[in-house]
């Protein structure tokens, strides 16, 4: 039987940032899961120093006693990233677990499409230096790569000349046209 879960793949060369994601992931799976949001001072002593570092703070922000992240471009802010994990999302996270020995996968259900997009799972999956690879989003399969300036381009595996995000962006009547279809 075909997977009703969408995903995202990643992959991981430490233990210890699998393990710090999926005990991250299981917090904010809590908190969305339940409607039970957690405040900022939780996040902030609950993301590991190395993935804090990655994000921007605004000066009025509580931040961590240490340096983080210029913004830039492809910056996130650190508390815009937990709101849309734990409030905004339209989905209800699943799971966070291993496929092999250095490839993991979260799981997640949306209820409404569009759910709030890939690009915050992305970035939270990659902030525990996790690299995120494929994505199925419940229209299609993905594959992700990293681009030198910090962004990220997708490519559908179904139809990859078609759809690299980064050279064409996709049409958004496409993907609702697909997912019509794969619901039918």
């Amino acid at each position: 039987m075909k997977n009703q879960n969408c995903y995202i793949e990643f992959d991981f060369v430490k233990e210890q940032n699998f393990i710090d994601l999926k005990k991250v992931f299981e917090l904010v799976k809590e908190a969305k899961n339940t409607g039970r949001s957690q405040p900022d001072k939780f996040w902030l002593d609950t993301f590991p120093e190395y993935s804090l570092k990655k994000f921007d703070f605004l000066d009025d922000d509580l931040k961590p006693s240490f340096p983080t992240a210029d913004k830039t471009k492809f910056t996130w802010h650190f508390y815009s990233l937990t709101r849309l994990l734990q409030i905004d999302y339209e989905i209800d996270y699943m799971d966070c677990f291993k496929i092999l020995d250095t490839k993991g996968r979260i799981e997640y259900a949306p209820f409404s499409y569009p759910y709030g997009g890939i690009t915050g799972l992305v970035t939270f999956v990659a902030s525990f230096n996790c690299i995120p690879t494929i994505i199925d989003d419940g229209t299609s399969l993905y594959e992700i790569n990293f681009l030198k300036n910090g962004d990220f381009s997708i490519t559908e595996l179904e139809y990859p000349i078609l759809q690299n995000s980064y050279v064409k962006r996709f049409n958004g009547l496409v993907l609702l046209k697909k997912f019509w279809n794969w619901l039918k």
